[in-house]
């Protein structure tokens, strides 16, 4: 059977074959999947799919703003740009059989009625894990920030650059500002921005801000709206920080305040 994906939700899917073969076309390569392969990609890139005869598989799918909170939380940093993950998984590996089994375990909790005796907590937890073990086994853009070398030292003036806008991230700057209190020229700055952090010096302010309100939403000290809190930190257009909040840690403010039993 062959099926055309149309107009696809923003889902994250991780396809595993339990016996038979599965094929799907991501739009830039075919895979053919067997019991000993998985794969994972986001719905809007795969074009087709083709189930054969005699056939098991399992598909478990996450919306992409669950990842981006479970990443977020990985690399202990907000998300700045777009989560691009898309791969195969060696089943027959200590980590690819650990993803396979707890994919199991977690359809087998929610296709019977063993989660009466559990805590009904206890699905998400499972879930929280899986996605964990697939952000760290499976390729994304994000992957180096999990795996990879320490970055080498960064450049005194950046150094300086980064300290000047720690201590002053809840008050209006330029990089220019920036540039002129690390002693060094603008176009210096953001190239070195981009050679060491892999980013803008407008983007790495942002994320300090985004950041400085995550922290005082969680803390459960400040009394403040988060409209108020937003705004301490910089953010001036409530619509527009929400959304940036919402790419970055993968929920709304509310969401974050909800969960220290917090009302706005």
């Amino acid at each position: 059977m062959k099926l055309i994906a149309n107009t696809p939700p923003d889902l994250v899917v991780l396809f595993l074959q339990s016996s038979g073969a599965l094929e799907l076309d991501d739009g830039r390569e075919r895979h053919f999947l067997t019991s000993a392969t998985g794969f994972v990609a986001p719905m809007p890139r795969i074009e087709t799919l083709v189930f054969h005869e005699n056939r098991s598989h399992l598909a478990i799918a996450w919306q992409k703003s669950m990842l981006v909170g479970v990443l977020s939380e990985l690399i202990d940093a907000p998300v700045t740009g777009d989560l691009e993950i898309t791969g195969k998984l060696d089943l027959t590996t200590p980590h690819g059989s650990r993803i396979a089994m707890l994919s199991r375990l977690i359809w087998d909790y929610l296709d019977t009625n063993a989660g009466d005796s559990f805590s009904p907590a206890a699905p998400d937890l499972l879930v929280r894990a899986l996605m964990l073990l697939v952000l760290q086994n499976v390729p994304h853009n994000y992957h180096e920030r999990l795996t990879g070398p320490v970055s080498p030292a960064i450049p005194r003036k950046l150094k300086r650059a980064i300290e000047y806008m720690h201590a002053n991230a809840a008050s209006p700057m330029t990089v220019s500002e920036i540039a002129r209190e690390a002693g060094t020229t603008v176009r210096s700055l953001q190239t070195a921005f981009q050679q060491f952090k892999d980013m803008t010096p407008s983007d790495y302010l942002r994320a300090i801000r985004l950041e400085g309100v995550r922290k005082a939403l969680l803390s459960g000290r400040d009394v403040l709206s988060i409209a108020d809190i937003a705004r301490n930190w910089g953010f001036l257009h409530m619509g527009r920080f929400a959304a940036i909040y919402h790419q970055s840690f993968g929920e709304m403010p509310s969401e974050t305040m909800r969960r220290q039993g917090r009302s706005n």
